[in-house]
């Protein structure tokens, strides 16, 4: 009997079906598979659509990544070690999420745990229910990668598991599959599910559901610390893009706020364009919003999230230009921040800090030194800047409410350990809402006050940066070196015989910085790093008084098997941006060639 999810109408699961009777596969396919896999704390992921490609938007997966799904779900519950653990799971919007889910949730069956299926959810309200009493969270998604993709990420508390934990559970998950019998146990686990607790699981999905809703909507009001008077009286396009949050609170929850809500592509798996929300895949929210505010000029935002809804970018009306533009990811971290951070200081807050990850633009460190607040960097990843500012407030005693990756925009705002566009928007609107707070920020960065609050001459008020765009092609470059140690070894070596030739166009010094986790040191050279050398690299050039000019970066994906590279320049200074982000890419290619070489 087939069990379908109320609100959306979409298929969850039928217990009487098992995914896997009939197939098998060999121990040599699973292994072969595995190697097109990324394990980190960003999440684990490969490509899961049967074809494996990119862009195949297909239901059917293969046999052998459902036998490693099955490890990856046994792998979790030993790691929580507790007697009949409560799971939380859930999926985002990606055709394959449907049968990897249904084999997790077997999985957790015939292990002995207790499981709540939420199916559709964004990864905030997922992350923030599991702080309601759940031993753990497991959710299905590959966020804001291609279609064909999938992976899995779990933790606890409304957290991903940080790097240290990731680290002592991949050996866990690389001993089961390497069994012998990895396919047959796999096989056996999947297929002892009883489908009458499964059912009974099935059956209380629609409660579950509403009970998560309630739970999520509080969370949000509560991270905003907005009072019982808190509005947001302007409209917004929601251009979902058939994102998980297209089944979550947005659209009700923001006209209860008291905003309108223009709805697009408002429905699971209706994905009209790719997937990660940058660039030209904010250009129908735009005209979306340029339309409809010529009917209704309250519509003034817009946003658009990725599949699993935890990356939303925006774009806003420019009143004097009558047309909507689009905010760069560097650009929606710096508004949201520069308002957080301001709401701090005008109340008070006595040790105010920010925490962010390595390519965050020194956008940030401009506001912050305005507003008298203090910056502090991880390595990418949302779980690294969680943990810096956890660490920051714990230990440090800095009042750390807001934190993020401006390299991928959006903001996560304590207690919340997710990014989620829903918290955007309510700092967004407390430039509204809070009394003050818009003329305290006219008056920290030379912003002509007026009775009327203005999102336009906020963001015109930015300090003015030309960044790379994280996910535009001249950032990411595939390489063929696997060798991160030799790789960095020969980056510095020919970085070394050119760099005179670069301190030039007011740049007369150089300093490096090299981040793994919530360590950054000071410093060039292998005994500023560890093995394997997969953290974040930085070169800040200054002027002769020190002053910050711009940086160059490169780090390995966590989530891709891609190098990223990017350059930061203060000021609209396109040509030095672009000399310097030439140079870092030629320096990668060289020292990616110098490796291979010394291989053959």
């Amino acid at each position: 009997m087939k069990y379908f999810d109320r609100t959306t109408g979409f298929t969850i699961a039928d217990p009487t079906i098992n995914p896997v009777k009939g197939l098998t596969c060999t121990k040599e396919d699973v292994l072969k598979s595995l190697d097109g896999y990324i394990l980190s704390a960003s999440g684990w992921r490969a490509v899961f659509a049967e074809s494996k490609e990119d862009e195949d938007d297909t239901k059917k997966v293969r046999i052998e990544d459902l036998v490693i799904t099955e490890a990856v779900t046994e792998t979790f519950i030993e790691y929580l070690g507790v007697p009949r653990p409560r799971i939380l799971i859930g999926v985002d919007a990606r055709p394959t999420g449907q049968v990897l889910c249904d084999v997790a949730v077997r999985t957790l069956l015939s292990l002995g745990c207790d499981v709540t299926h939420l199916f559709f959810a964004a990864a905030p309200e997922i992350m923030a229910y599991s702080n309601a009493g759940f031993d753990g969270f497991f959710y299905i998604s590959a966020s804001h990668n291609p279609i064909g993709h999938n992976g899995f990420k779990f933790g606890v508390d409304g957290g991903v598991y940080n790097k240290s934990i990731i680290d002592k559970i991949i050996p866990m998950f690389l001993e089961k599959v390497n069994r012998d019998d990895v396919v047959s146990h796999a096989i056996k686990v999947i297929s002892e599910a009883d489908p009458d607790i499964y059912a009974e699981v099935l059956m209380k999905h629609d409660d579950d559901k509403i009970r998560a809703f309630d739970y999520y909507r509080q969370f949000v009001l509560r991270i905003a610390t907005a009072h019982k008077l808190f509005r947001i009286p302007f409209g917004i396009v929601a251009e979902m893009n058939g994102s998980a949050r297209s089944a979550s609170i947005d659209i009700p929850y923001l006209n209860k706020m008291g905003a309108k809500v223009w709805a697009v592509n408002a429905q699971p798996r209706q994905i009209a364009h790719a997937i990660v929300p940058e660039g030209e895949n904010l250009e129908l929210c735009r005209k979306t919003l340029e339309e409809i505010h010529k009917k209704d000029s309250d519509y003034i935002l817009g946003y658009v999230p990725d599949n699993d809804g935890d990356r939303g970018n925006f774009v806003y009306m420019k009143h004097s230009e009558g047309r909507a533009d689009i905010l760069n990811a560097q650009e929606v971290f710096a508004l949201v921040a520069l308002i957080d951070l301001a709401h701090q200081v005008m109340a008070g807050d006595k040790r105010p800090a920010i925490a962010v990850n390595g390519p965050t633009s020194n956008i940030i460190d401009e506001i912050a030194s305005r507003l008298g607040a203090k910056v502090f960097r991880s390595d990418v990843g949302e779980a690294n800047v969680v943990t810096l500012a956890e660490k920051l407030r714990s230990e440090e005693g800095y009042q750390v409410h807001i934190c993020g990756e401006g390299s991928n925009g959006g903001n996560i705002t304590h207690p919340a350990k997710v990014r989620d566009p829903m918290n955007s928007i309510m700092s967004i609107a407390k430039l509204y809402s809070i009394d003050g707070l818009y003329s305290f920020i006219c008056s920290k960065f030379g912003i002509k006050d007026s009775e009327h609050v203005s999102i336009e001459n906020v963001i015109n008020a930015l300090p003015r940066f030309t960044t790379t765009p994280a996910f535009s092609k001249d950032a990411v470059m595939r390489i063929k070196s696997t060798d991160f140690d030799a790789l960095k070894l020969e980056y510095e070596r020919i970085f070394l015989s050119e760099v005179d030739s670069y301190l030039k166009d007011g740049i007369a010094q150089y300093e490096v910085h090299q981040i793994e986790g919530i360590k950054e040191q000071i410093g060039l050279g292998p005994e500023f790093r560890n093995h394997p050398s997969t953290g974040g690299y930085k070169v800040i050039f200054s002027d002769s008084d020190g002053n910050f000019v711009a940086y160059i970066w490169l780090s390995k994906s966590k989530t891709e098997p891609v190098m990223r590279v990017m350059a930061d320049v203060k000021g609209d200074n396109k040509a030095l941006h672009d000399r310097l982000l030439s140079w870092q890419r030629s320096l990668v290619l060289r020292a990616d060639d110098a490796v291979m070489a010394k291989k053959q």
